[in-house]
């Protein structure tokens, strides 16, 4: 009787961890850190992302991690979240410093999710109210809109800086000063520049369509978490062209605790 009921335990034990593992998407081969499973992102877009925060792994050693599920499986944002750092281990081994950020979109049937999960050696510097706070006022408003991009964009840029101690907090985003005037000056600026480039080099055809390079928005973006990063390297490093571009390494084997925060809209 003891025998069976042991043999029982094990059975459902290793049940309930094949449901997990099952529940919870496999690391990535060859490993990647845009992850784009619910098809949010064009390819240019995912693909200069993943540049974007490959070079910033190269710089800092720092990971982040971007996942886009349709389907939570039953889980909270934070726990699925957690789970996919852990399972991938994210960040390296030695300092615990990945970052998962996980999207679910809105549907008809279903409010959209998004989580931050921050690995044990970065909780200092984003703990959980500031990944709150970045949700809140960089993430969600443009999901809103339904800008996924622009969204993970933002945040992304946000806790690169955190991260990497460019600044101490995120911006509250309910501040008015100078410095957002000039900023968008500077915006406009660069706007009607990058027009009018586009507009001598390619005539007004749109590339998109035809897999060639992103549409303005999308260079406005990338353009926005290059400067973010603040890793810009003129020496064996990469540019928005994709010259020296090296790949990324795969993940380190980092863990997590829960640290973070998630919202919903």
């Amino acid at each position: 009787m003891t025998r069976n009921l042991f043999r029982y335990g094990i059975a459902a034990t290793l049940l309930l961890w094949t449901t997990v593992c099952l529940a919870i998407p496999a690391r990535p081969e060859p490993p990647r850190l845009v992850n784009d499973f619910a098809g949010l992102f064009s390819a240019s877009q995912a693909m200069r992302l993943e540049q974007v925060l490959t070079s910033f792994d190269d710089s800092t050693s720092n990971q982040i991690a971007v996942v886009t599920v349709n389907d939570l499986e039953g889980y909270s944002p934070a726990e699925y979240g957690t789970r996919i750092g852990l399972q991938w281990g994210v960040g390296s081994e030695k300092f615990d410093n990945g970052i998962i950020v996980l999207v679910k979109p809105k549907t008809r049937d279903s409010n959209g999710q998004v989580n931050i999960s921050v690995g044990y050696g970065l909780e200092g510097a984003i703990p959980d109210a500031y990944a709150k706070r970045i949700i809140d006022n960089e993430m969600i408003p443009r999901f809103a809109e339904g800008d996924y991009f622009g969204g993970v964009a933002a945040g992304c840029a946000v806790l690169m800086k955190l991260a990497s101690g460019e600044i101490s907090e995120p911006d509250s985003g309910d501040n008015d000063d100078l410095g957002g005037v000039i900023a968008l000056l500077l915006l406009i600026i660069f706007i009607i520049t990058v027009a009018s480039v586009f507009g001598r080099k390619g005539g007004g055809h749109n590339n998109r369509g035809n897999g060639g390079g992103p549409d303005l928005l999308d260079a406005l973006i990338i353009g926005s978490l290059l400067n973010s990063s603040g890793h810009h390297r003129s020496g064996g490093g990469w540019s928005s062209s994709g010259g020296g571009f090296g790949g990324f390494g795969g993940f380190g084997g980092g863990s997590f605790g829960g640290g973070g925060a998630s919202g919903s809209w």
